[in-house]
């Protein structure tokens, strides 16, 4: 019976032991440098299909009905190109 109870004590020591090292490794990689974004990059734009907001760098840009749009995804691109064709 003793010997159950340190087993369990030991792996609740090394359970915190465990939880206190990542804690710890968390904290210092969130220390590192940080790049800010600026400019056009911090931009958001929104997507008409499925209203939602995207970094202007990282949204999909094509031509629907003769002017750029951009969207979040190719999939929401594919259905505003699908429905543009549909409604000609």
């Amino acid at each position: 019976m003793f010997v159950l109870v340190g087993i369990v004590r030991f792996l609740i020591a090394l359970f915190f032991l465990r939880l206190v090292l990542h804690t710890l490794a968390d904290l210092f990689r969130s220390r590192g440098p940080r790049k800010k974004t600026r400019g056009a990059d911090a931009e958001l734009v929104r997507d008409r299909i499925c209203n939602t907001y995207v970094p202007r760098a990282s949204a999909v840009v094509a031509r629907v009905g003769g002017r750029d749009e951009t969207f979040c995804s190719p999939a929401c691109r594919d259905r505003a190109l699908s429905e543009m064709a549909r409604a000609s």
